[in-house]
Parts: structure tokens; sequence; C-alpha cells
């Protein structure tokens, strides 16, 4: 059977609009609802993760194009478009909102020309996307945030305030510049950037200790006794936020885990597997953890199929009785990692 990435690909390749790139996200949409309704889940996260890096690429290379074709500024001899987040950790589901930077490496003497041609670049390629059906990120974390669109110089400093401050925001930046994944341009430039991040916060046992008690929130919304804490008042009462009932807290303790064990890993899967070949996780516990991720991402996929706010919030009486059963066994696993790497921070203490 045709994959669902093929049925959209070639569309893809022929974009040359923000209008071309919404068609095809809808696609993916309808595509996936027609899949699941067949029940048919295998490949399903693999062929929704290739989409969405193929209408980011096309994006990004429109973006190009036409700053190219306006003459702004300097093009950088060699610049990397990156992206973070779920789409960086390979687990998006279909109406992700945009996570993504630049870095980019010139001559100091030609740096402001070339940041004129990655900050028009920018703006083109993030307002396309948002016309393709990626909603501007609520925090900002865009290519056209200063923050995350810079020189490799400029990069190399604000990381170095971030690691040598460490106060909350620093600390939230520095776990979402961990899952920065190369998506088009020089990979390099963000693979190396990426590496030298985890080695400095390894290096930094203060540093590391602060971000182990970050990610010990916010807290599992599982009972003592087994009791799903569902929202109690407002327009999501009765539900689940399924991004926050243990799915965010899964994905955190991974990545401070990672980089406490030097694995500089961007995506989710990768650091699993390589945590349990380093003998950090037993094979058992690697093997609930990703039985545990699985089931959040099917549910989110299954139930965030339309796009539109609240889409990560799911009414806990319409899950199947399966569903709860499975959720349920996932958040204890959370709460189980969480304490794993409650106890990695005491240790350091120690």
């Amino acid at each position: 059977m045709e994959s669902l990435a093929a049925k959209v690909a070639e569309r893809l390749s022929a974009a040359e609009s923000a209008a071309d790139l919404r068609f095809c996200h809808d696609e993916l949409a309808r595509e996936l609802r027609r899949c699941l309704a067949l029940e048919q889940m295998e490949q399903l996260a693999d062929d929704v993760v290739c989409v969405h890096e193929a209408m980011l690429r096309r994006a990004f290379f429109l973006a190009e194009r036409e700053t190219m074709k306006r003459s702004v500024g300097i093009r950088p001899p060699a610049w990397c478009w990156y992206v973070m987040g779920s789409i960086g950790r390979r687990e998006p589901t279909i109406w992700t909102d945009q996570d993504h930077g630049i870095l980019f490496d010139c001559p100091e003497e030609e740096e402001a020309a070339c940041y004129e041609f990655i900050r028009h670049m920018a703006a083109v390629g993030v307002d396309m996307l948002h016309e393709a059906g990626y909603p501007y990120c609520p925090g900002y974390v865009m290519a056209t945030n200063k923050r995350w669109a810079q020189s490799v110089r400029n990069w190399e400093q604000q990381l170095s305030s971030y690691l040598d401050n460490g106060w909350p925001n620093d600390i939230r930046f520095l776990l979402i510049a961990m899952d920065m994944r190369p998506l088009y341009g020089e990979a390099e430039l963000a693979e190396v950037g990426r590496r030298m991040l985890f080695a400095a916060v390894a290096e930094r046992p203060p540093l590391l200790v602060r971000m182990g008690e970050h990610v010990q929130f916010p807290r599992v919304p599982l009972g003592w006794v087994g009791n799903v804490q569902t929202e109690r008042w407002g327009p999501y009462s009765g539900a689940i936020h399924m991004k926050q009932s243990g799915y965010v807290q899964l994905t955190n303790a991974l990545k401070w885990l990672a980089c406490f064990a030097r694995v500089p890993a961007a995506d989710t899967a990768e650091r699993r597997r390589a945590l349990e070949a380093d003998g950090v996780l037993t094979a058992p516990f690697s093997a609930a953890v990703q039985e545990a991720l699985s089931v959040y991402y099917s549910i989110r996929l299954k139930y965030s199929t339309e796009a539109g706010d609240g889409r990560e919030y799911v009414l806990w009486r319409t899950l199947e009785r399966a569903e709860q059963k499975q959720l349920k066994q996932a958040m204890r696993t959370a709460k189980r990692l969480q304490r794993f790497v409650a106890r990695r921070v005491a240790n350091i203490h120690a």
C-alpha cells in the first residue's frame, strides 16, 4: 500500500506558494484521518515526520529563493535552518506550531549584510509556514526572533551567557536548544552547535543539577490511588492536556539524562536507545519508556487531526477503555522516569 508520505510527496516537490503547501498540509490531515479510521497505525509516525520535513524544506527553499531574487544583503557562505520542538525530536502531530532557527557563518566584515539576508529570509519563511497551517510559536521560538537567528560567533557568546548565569529562563532556553536538528542548509553548523551545548552543560555539575530540578515539573496528573486528575474548571473541564500529562515529562527527562550521559542526540528515540546502550537505562525500563511514548503519540495523533486551539486537550470520557488503561500506565512510567532523574540529581549533589 502506498505510504501516507508518498501520497503528498509529488505535489510538495512542485509547491510554489504557501497556498500549495497548505493544500499538502490539509491533504496530510485527510489521509491521516482515513488511515486512523482503518486502524492503520503502523508507519504513520514516520510518514507524518517525513511530510512535515518536506513541507518545511520547501518553505525554506522558497524563502531563500525569494530573498536572493530581491538581492537583500549578502547570502552567507554557510548557513543552516534548524528545527526544534516536536519536529526536532521527530514526533510532531498534524497541526504542530513553528519551532526553528538559523545559524550562519561568514567573514566578520560581512556579518551585518549577512544578517540582512538571514532576517529577510526568516520573515518570508515564517509567514509562509503560517499561511501553510503552522501557527506562530506562542513562545516566539522562531527564526524571526534574533535569539534564534544568529551568526556562529553571536550564538556562542549568547550560549556562554546562558551557561554562566543559569537563571530559570536561561535553563528553559538551553533545554529548547538541545532539540536543534538541521533541516536545510549546512547541517554541520547545527550539529556542532548542539554537541557543544551538551558537552558544556555536562561539564558544569551545578547547572546540570538546576536543569535536573527543572525537569521535575510539571507534575504528572496521576494521584496516589491511580486517579487521573483532569481539568476541573473552564472550557476544558473533564479533559487532560496530552502534552502536559506525561509526554513533556518523558521527553524532558530523557533530554536531561542524555546530557548527563554526554549523548548529544537530537531526537527522543535516539536518546532512549543510546541511554539503554550505555547502561543508563535498563532494557526493561527503556522498553517501558518506549511504550509510554508510543501511547502518548498515538493518542495525540488520533485526537488532534483537526486544526484549531485546544487540540492537545482530550476529554477523558471520550477515550476508549483500553486507551484509558494504556494512558494510566504511561503516566506511571513518566512519574517513574522523573523519580529516576531526581535520584541522579541527588547523586550529583552528594
